[in-house]
């Protein structure tokens, strides 16, 4: 007869499958508002503008629903986050980090591609500060905490890559990049995948969401 706590275990699996699956289509009918309301709302359409859109909508969208999911899989915010872990964090998301910025530049000069070429925008701040944020807390901070409830990590963590990768998906289909990312190897799905891999490892060995954060960051920097 099936434990109860194996029946929990099951629950939660599914809760957390059933909350990115909302969370896609919430995503979804964001980016559909976000058009209606570029048509209407001309400050919107400002670089200014789309950042407030796009970080109201990640804190409505993805913040909440994973706090509620952190709290509903058992697991405690503050060994989530992982602050007692900082030495670690530090370690593993740096080392992950510049392993991966070099990896990026190397790639780039073999292309004759300029090595930085980030400006000090809105779209910086986005990219270095908060998706590896956001991303990471609901990833490898909720998702990623949830599936190991039921499931070991390496299955987990294939799990949540997979999960990670979709959420990628909406974004493309309205930028019209959609079928060019899926089949590009760098900087496209099999790219993304592949972080979302590296990003859990370091969010286990690490105990701590600090790391990924840090090693997500550095990459998105260098990217």
């Amino acid at each position: 007869m099936e434990q109860p706590t194996d029946r929990l275990r099951f629950r939660i699996a599914l809760w957390t499958l059933a909350l990115v699956v909302m969370v896609y289509l919430a995503w979804i009918v964001a980016h559909l508002a976000k058009g209606l309301l570029d048509d209407h709302v001309a400050w919107v359409k400002t670089s200014g503008g789309g950042f407030a859109y796009w970080t109201a909508m990640k804190v409505l969208l993805w913040i909440l629903p994973s706090l509620w999911l952190i709290l509903a899989s058992g697991q405690k915010l503050r060994e989530v986050i992982g602050l007692s872990n900082l030495c670690r964090a530090f370690l593993w998301g740096g080392s992950a980090g510049l392993a991966l910025s070099l990896i990026t530049t190397a790639a780039k000069a073999v292309q004759h591609q300029p090595l930085f070429d980030r400006s000090l925008d809105w779209g910086f701040i986005n990219a270095v500060v908060i998706a590896p944020v956001f991303e990471e807390f609901m990833f490898r901070g909720a998702v990623l905490g949830a599936l190991m409830q039921r499931y070991r990590f390496a299955a987990a963590n294939i799990l949540t890559a997979v999960l990670f990768l979709g959420l990628h998906l909406p974004g493309w289909y309205f930028q019209d990049c959609l079928w060019r990312n899926l089949v590009s190897p760098a900087g496209g799905a099999p790219a993304i995948f592949v972080l979302g891999l590296v990003f859990g490892l370091v969010a286990h060995r690490s105990r701590s969401l600090i790391a990924s954060i840090l090693a997500h960051g550095l990459n998105n920097l260098f990217s």
